[in-house]
C-alpha cells in the first residue's frame, strides 16, 4: 500500500536542509539512511530526527545537495514502502 510521507516544491533553501514530517509514521529512529528513485536514478540520503521528536525529520548531507540544485521548483513526494514491496509509476 502506497502512503504518502510528505510533499514539498523544492526551492533553493532546500539545498542545504529539507525538514519534512512523517505523515505516514514510518520512519524510526535517530538517523537512517534514505532511498530516493528519479527515473532510473538512485539516491541515497542520511534522514535524521529532528530534536523535536514529532515525526519532524530532515535530509542534509553532500548528495542531498547535489540531488535538489537541478531540480529547483520541481515536486517532491516521498512515499513510504515496506521493504520488500515495489512501488510503480506510469
Amino acid at each position: 500500500m502506497e502512503v504518502i510521507m510528505d510533499e514539498v516544491n523544492l526551492e533553493a533553501r532546500h539545498v542545504l536542509r529539507w525538514k519534512f514530517r512523517d505523515h505516514s509514521r514510518t520512519l524510526s529512529g535517530r538517523r537512517m539512511d534514505l532511498t530516493v528513485t528519479d527515473g532510473n536514478e538512485r539516491w541515497q540520503f542520511e534522514c535524521c530526527r529532528s530534536e523535536e521528536g514529532d515525526n519532524t525529520y530532515y535530509i542534509r548531507c553532500p548528495a542531498w545537495s547535489d540531488f535538489v540544485r537541478p531540480r529547483i521548483n520541481a515536486r517532491l513526494t516521498l512515499y513510504a514502502r515496506q521493504a520488500n514491496e515495489v512501488i510503480q509509476r506510469d
